[in-house]
């Protein structure tokens, strides 16, 4: 019973692990600094338990483009999905009470409920903007309990708001590789509303301008820098890159893998600054065994 409802929540996140728990798990990592695994399995826990709040319920998007979902593939049924997602909300709303993240939990429960009940999903611009809400809850929810509670430090309101912009302005990205899913759910996207040229080489242009904006404020080491460059070189090219028609969905979710690759570099430079470097000197990886 246990390892089928592991590998449940394993399927409903399945998709999610390199775009939102990558990013966010990074952020707070470097923000939160070194923690010992009894913050890290909380703070895993509390993204977890957010994530699939959101995750739960969509089935009309996860038959078409996520068949392998708990609900779409038959595995629970929608009553149960239903179900599932109270109990879900109430824990998160719970873990967060007693982490002191209700704040956090309740703009994120409304932007949910904005982006799914709302049907605002379907518009590219909020889409979007309620997305990049949601990420900087992860970040603020995660960083918050693996630094233990403390307040989020001006480093990390930069880190955190960068990557609410970041999302913002490039989020879209993921958009290119189910342009028929959208189409077919009445969603539109920016990928669907722009050229397709325009809309890459803009993208394009995205990635290059957070790339330099990256390096000036966190001022990373020069190997780090040209890895961070050149992986956003990477994911333009998969972008731009012409390729026959047919393959275009498939090369576009190539593109994306390269994107996420690039966002996660994004969300470690902080790491870069000086009190950072220190702290993770200091008190180093063995914290990390610690109880």
């Amino acid at each position: 019973m246990f390892v089928r409802l592991l590998k449940t929540v394993a399927l409903f996140s399945k998709s999610d692990v390199i775009p939102i728990l990558g990013p966010s798990l990074a952020v707070a990592m470097v923000l939160g600094g070194p923690t010992e695994v009894c913050s890290f399995v909380m703070g895993f826990l509390w993204l977890e338990l957010h994530l699939l709040t959101f995750e739960v319920i969509g089935l009309e998007e996860d038959r078409l483009s996520k068949p392998y979902r708990p609900i779409a593939c038959g595995r629970i049924s929608v009553a149960s999905a239903e179900r599932l997602y109270i109990l879900v909300g109430v824990c998160a709303l719970a873990w967060s009470a007693y982490h002191d993240l209700l704040v956090c939990s309740a703009v994120y429960m409304l932007a949910i409920y904005a982006y799914n009940e709302c049907a605002f999903s379907r518009h590219w611009f909020f889409k979007s903007f309620l997305g990049a809400v949601g990420y900087v809850c992860y970040c603020w929810g995660t960083t918050s309990i693996f630094d233990h509670g403390n307040a989020l430090s001006t480093t990390s309101i930069i880190a955190i708001a960068a990557s609410g912009l970041m999302h913002v302005t490039t989020g879209h990205a993921q958009d290119f590789r189910d342009i028929s899913g959208d189409a077919a759910i009445g969603r539109t996207t920016l990928p669907m509303l722009l050229p397709s040229s325009f809309a890459r080489w803009s993208l394009a242009l995205l990635l290059a301008l957070w790339t330099l904006a990256h390096t000036f404020v966190w001022s990373p080491p020069v190997g780090i820098t040209v890895l961070f460059a050149g992986l956003a070189a990477a994911a333009t090219v998969r972008f731009v890159l012409s390729v026959p028609e047919h393959e275009r969905e498939k090369a576009d979710g190539a593109a994306y893998w390269w994107y996420n690759m690039w966002l996660i570099t994004a969300h470690m430079l902080p790491l870069c600054t000086p009190a950072r470097l220190d702290a993770w000197r200091i008190v180093g990886p063995s914290s990390f065994l610690a109880y």
